[in-house]
């Protein structure tokens, strides 16, 4: 799964997030555009978690890259955000300036938690209330896969009974939906409602602090409340991220991996540090 996805991530920096399969990028941290390189036309949908500076100040890059480089250059991008983001709209504020006359192949779409946006192939891409800073609206955001099941009373049925059944005009009744988390991410947060990502195939969460003493205001995530989330939610696969940099990782590594030994989650973990996803177990 990890092959599928990049990220980069230093607090107060630069953050964001790529899944490729799912042509979507979660925020937009300074130096983005030079991360993806002729990759900058892939993303279809970017969500902006919030308006803070390292995750909305790579846009105009990102948006500049995709309309002047060699590639799709008409490929549109949807640019999905917290509706009220004064962030994102100084952002769109200086696209609209420096590029005054030029045409974007762009739709901005302010949200508010409960939206949802169609991702294609039964897949749509659902923001959540999330707790950060009170001045700055904030969303979190799951990719749900919906798909046609049989139900649970018809699981024995032989394909050729299923075939006859769907000749027969009875298929409808025979399936039922089924939805699915492929991904999620928390951005800047508190530890998040783990029912929201139960199940989920990658959870990327905010995982700032290594110790809540650490922790001044109630904005962050510490790594043991993330971890307590993937495992209540059962996740696959959890990435931490935004570890703050006051931490010198020759210590701060070892002490994570204690954590994550002794957290009862049994799924794979990595820190995204930087541009690197570097193992915990």
């Amino acid at each position: 799964m990890l092959d599928d996805v990049r990220g980069f991530s230093r607090g107060m920096y630069a953050n964001w997030f790529w899944h490729r399969p799912l042509q979507l990028l979660v925020d937009a941290g300074e130096g983005l555009q030079l991360a993806l390189g002729s990759n900058v036309f892939s993303p279809a949908v970017l969500a902006i978690s919030h308006g803070h500076s390292d995750h909305v100040l790579g846009l105009p890059g990102l948006v500049a890259a995709r309309r002047f480089g060699k590639g799709a250059t008409e490929k549109p991008l949807t640019i999905v955000y917290p509706e009220g983001s004064r962030g994102v709209q100084a952002a769109r504020d200086l696209l609209g300036t420096a590029y005054a006359g030029v045409v974007f192949p762009l739709t901005w779409m302010p949200v508010a938690p409960g939206a949802s946006v169609s991702l294609g192939k039964g897949r749509s891409l659902e923001a959540f209330a999330v707790r950060h800073v009170p001045d700055e609206p904030a969303l979190g955001y799951r990719v749900v896969e919906t798909k046609r099941r049989l139900k649970p009373e018809f699981a024995a049925m032989s394909q050729a009974d299923v075939v006859a059944a769907a000749r027969e005009g009875r298929r409808d009744s025979l399936l039922a939906d089924v939805t699915h988390v492929v991904f999620a991410h928390s951005g800047d947060a508190m530890p998040i409602d783990p029912s929201l990502v139960a199940g989920a195939d990658l959870l990327v969460h905010d995982a700032t602090f290594l110790d809540e003493p650490d922790r001044k205001y109630p904005i962050h995530a510490t790594t043991e409340e993330a971890l307590e989330v993937a495992r209540a939610a059962g996740v696959k696969t959890l990435v931490l991220y935004h570890l703050s940099i006051r931490y010198d990782r020759s210590t701060a590594l070892p002490a994570l991996r204690a954590q994550v030994a002794a957290s009862g989650f049994s799924g794979d973990c990595w820190l995204l540090d930087e541009g690197d996803l570097v193992p915990l177990r």
